[in-house]
């Protein structure tokens, strides 16, 4: 299974290895001394790596490599460091581990494991440093904690492709698409036989602010953690201001600025197919003198990349918009596929019940079925189903045109008819309360 830890059954060695991309072909891992190799690019292979030192009570010492700072890498050390929060979650707002991974569980590693921050060493460096390390004992008992299985998702008919999301933040796009791909995502297999839900053809336009905006409350990032790693893909993006000198004059000539983007799979947050590196097609255009973007992706792991793919580049967007002295347009993502591994879907469920408030799209064809009355001056809708028994939706609001963008807002993948339906009744239904008069659902 893609992200697992390897050589999970060799009980001999006392050093667990970790780090992005990490696997047994790791220098490192080639010693008497490594039990298991984990790689570290996800929350999800956080928990995989924890499971797999319970497992193993010879490990004693756990080793992280890498070139440099990397989120699940500083949340591995936060955890050492600190343990859960009170909250339950990994200090500086990092995130929620499982339920089978508590205080308790977390306590009882950090006491018999020691942390060896190796970051920033080659491979042969590290590979010396573990075969020098003294041998500590383990008074630990092996347990096997079982991952709880992904909740069963609830997939409701939709065009299946091309879904449009408006959004003013990358937080608030974020929610909109882990809302879209969890809803209505297509189930499949990866060649390495990883369960995801993807989602075909997304278009996401945010307008954002003309200056950097501090980061959503809603990602398993802290501030830090997602401003290092943004600016380490923004590195790679533009090593010098060379590639922003040749943007910026192609804009002040033609208007128009293209460019293809690289950034490396083991630096940035994208993790391209099989380990190669992540890219993107980017147009920058002066409208109405503001800079707009449009950004064409791949794929992309909506739980772990879009959070910091999405923040660089629209930071980006402002650098560039800076330079010529004028303010940021929107930037429009143009994502062909976006995916969301099994192993995240509790999570992601988890984050939609606590921070998107919306109504969840529904389990039919809408067509026809959306009821509209005047609640004593609100606009009130309903969704009933087929046989009017089931209302799978209901919310009142003081003005009818909020009651549009509502629907529309939540529901990307209803049919233009269906959008068309919803916006002429609720124009019918501000006319009706705006003048006194008896509303009829036409």
């Amino acid at each position: 299974m893609q992200g697992q830890p390897e050589r999970p059954d060799l009980a001999t060695g006392d050093v667990a290895v970790c780090g992005p991309s990490c696997t047994s072909a790791h220098p490192a891992a080639v010693g008497p001394r490594v039990c298991f190799t984990a790689p570290l690019d996800s929350l999800a292979q956080l928990e995989e790596l924890l499971r797999a030192l319970h497992r193993h009570p010879r490990v004693s010492t756990l080793v992280l490599c890498g070139d440099g700072p990397d989120p699940s890498g500083e949340a591995l050390l936060a955890l050492w460091r600190e343990g859960l929060d009170a909250s339950g979650r990994i200090p500086g707002s990092r995130g929620v581990l499982s339920p089978e991974l508590d205080a308790a569980s977390v306590d009882a590693l950090r006491r018999s494991i020691r942390m060896e921050d190796s970051r920033g060493r080659s491979s042969s460096e590290v590979a010396r440093h573990i075969a020098g390390l003294p041998v500590h004992s383990s008074d630990r008992e092996g347990r096997r904690l079982v991952a709880p299985r992904p909740r069963e998702r609830t997939v409701f008919h939709s065009r299946r492709t091309t879904f449009p999301i408006f959004s003013t933040s990358a937080g608030d796009a974020w929610l909109q698409l882990l809302n879209l791909v969890l809803r209505i995502g297509l189930e499949r297999r990866t060649v390495d036989g990883a369960r995801i839900a993807e989602a075909l053809n997304a278009a996401v336009t945010i307008e954002p602010a003309a200056t950097d905006e501090d980061p959503p409350g809603c990602f398993d990032y802290s501030p830090d953690d997602l401003v290092r790693y943004c600016r380490r893909v923004e590195a790679d993006l533009c090593p010098d201001e060379t590639r922003i000198d040749a943007l910026c004059t192609q804009l002040r000539e033609w208007g128009v600025a293209n460019s293809d983007l690289t950034w490396s799979a083991d630096r940035g947050g994208g993790r391209g197919t099989n380990g190669t590196p992540e890219s993107v097609s980017a147009t920058f255009n002066v409208v109405d003198e503001k800079i707009f973007a449009s950004f064409v992706l791949r794929s992309l792991d909506v739980y772990t990349d879009w959070p910091i793919q999405a923040t660089a580049l629209l930071r980006l967007l402002r650098r560039v918009a800076e330079r010529l002295g004028r303010p940021p347009g929107s930037a429009v993502f143009i994502i062909q596929s976006v995916r969301l591994d099994d192993r995240d879907w509790n999570r992601a469920s988890d984050v939609l019940a606590e921070r998107f408030k919306r109504p969840l799209p529904l389990q039919i064809d809408p067509a026809g079925i959306f009821l509209f009355g005047n609640d004593g001056g609100k606009a009130r809708a309903m969704l009933l189903d087929h046989d009017a028994g089931t209302i799978f939706w209901e919310e009142a609001f003081s003005d009818p045109e909020d009651l549009s963008w509502y629907i529309v807002d939540a529901m990307p993948w209803l049919l233009p008819q269906h959008i068309r339906y919803v916006g002429q009744e609720c124009a019918s239904l501000m006319r009706a309360i705006k003048e006194g008069e008896c509303y009829t659902q036409g």
